[in-house]
């Protein structure tokens, strides 16, 4: 899929914040989080990327909607689990790229609440977290599959995109961080993913300073691919350790920011019954035993089922390895 090429990298320069200090140590004391990604590609059960992949026009997506109704999901036990688990940090795709949102934006009807569930997934997240001490990070993607601006109208989606993220910073009370992703400078598309590209500058410094004009303590990171930006905040690789490209994918070199990895727990990223294949707890206590050695924090990723529960495998593969991390204290313990 990825094919890596010349590149130029948008200029933010002229980034005028980073993250406060105490949000940066927060972050970098959690060491090790929960990513989910979960959206209205869910109901498919055939990754996060059906809808590309398939092909599948937008207005036949959209009657997905209908059958979006995640009724067992259950913020509670979701926070419970990461406890049991170890985890200090839940990073949650708030719009992924075919653009369905999880939670009641103003900006657009391609919406959780919108659909048969009709409620604001976030806004029932946030208090259950926040009572653990558990950080809430947003996922957002900046490439969009769906709105119309994004092929046809550059600034209007420049403004759309900031102004939800506006919201994310402004709802949902104090965040730990956001992780943009769809901006990937060093790598070529083929011709069928051309509409992939962007229409002219993100405005990504804007972006980012808007983040930490809203949230200070909140940490920046973008899945690029590449050194971080000026505004950014730590250094992501994807299914890799810090430093390493085996998938041909990340940048080898590593920046003067705190450092981070981001590895399923499952075969994929989002929900694929027909994929499935949970790694042995040990696999995962191995990687984050090395990744705590390089001081990088640990993200590990779950797709929840469309009924809005965490596929019992993938609980119990948690809870395993929040057992071998307090057996053998490879975590501060509160």
């Amino acid at each position: 899929m990825y094919v890596k090429k010349e590149f130029e990298l948008e200029d933010t320069s002229g980034a005028r914040l980073r993250a406060s200090a105490e949000g940066i140590d927060a972050f970098v004391k959690a060491r090790f989080g929960l990513s989910v990604h979960w959206g209205l590609y869910c109901v498919e059960g055939r990754g996060e990327w059906v809808m590309h992949w398939e092909q599948i026009p937008h207005d036949v997506y959209r009657e997905r909607m209908a059958r979006f109704n995640p009724t067992r999901f259950e913020p509670e036990e979701w926070a419970d689990l990461m406890v049991e688990t170890g985890q200090k940090a839940l990073l949650i795709t708030a719009k992924h790229h075919d653009g369905f949102c999880l939670w009641d934006t103003a900006l657009t009807d391609f919406k959780a609440t919108r659909a048969a569930y009709g409620r604001d997934i976030l806004a029932e997240l946030a208090p259950v977290l926040r009572a653990r001490d558990i950080a809430l990070h947003f996922y957002y993607s900046l490439l969009d599959w769906t709105h119309s601006a994004y092929r046809d109208d550059w600034p209007a989606y420049v403004a759309y995109y900031q102004g939800q993220l506006r919201e994310l910073c402004t709802n949902y009370g104090p965040i730990g961080g956001v992780l943009f992703d769809g901006y990937w400078p060093s790598i070529g598309f083929f011709e069928e993913m051309k509409y992939f590209e962007a229409g002219g500058p993100w405005d990504l410094a804007g972006a980012c300073d808007l983040i930490h004009q809203l949230q200070p303590d909140a940490v920046i990171v973008n899945n690029s691919h590449v050194l971080p930006l000026p505004g950014e905040d730590y250094q992501i690789w994807e299914l890799d350790m810090p430093g390493e490209s085996r998938s041909h994918v990340n940048t080898k070199e590593i920046g003067d920011c705190p450092t981070a990895t981001w590895w399923n727990l499952n075969s994929g990223w989002g929900y694929e019954p027909r994929k499935h294949c949970v790694k042995r707890p040990e696999v995962i206590v191995e990687a984050l035993r090395k990744a705590l050695a390089m001081d990088a924090f640990y993200w590990l990723n779950v797709g929840p089922r469309p009924f809005g529960d965490i596929h019992p495998e993938e609980q119990q593969a948690l809870r395993a390895i929040g057992r071998y991390i307090r057996e053998f204290k490879l975590l501060p313990c509160d």
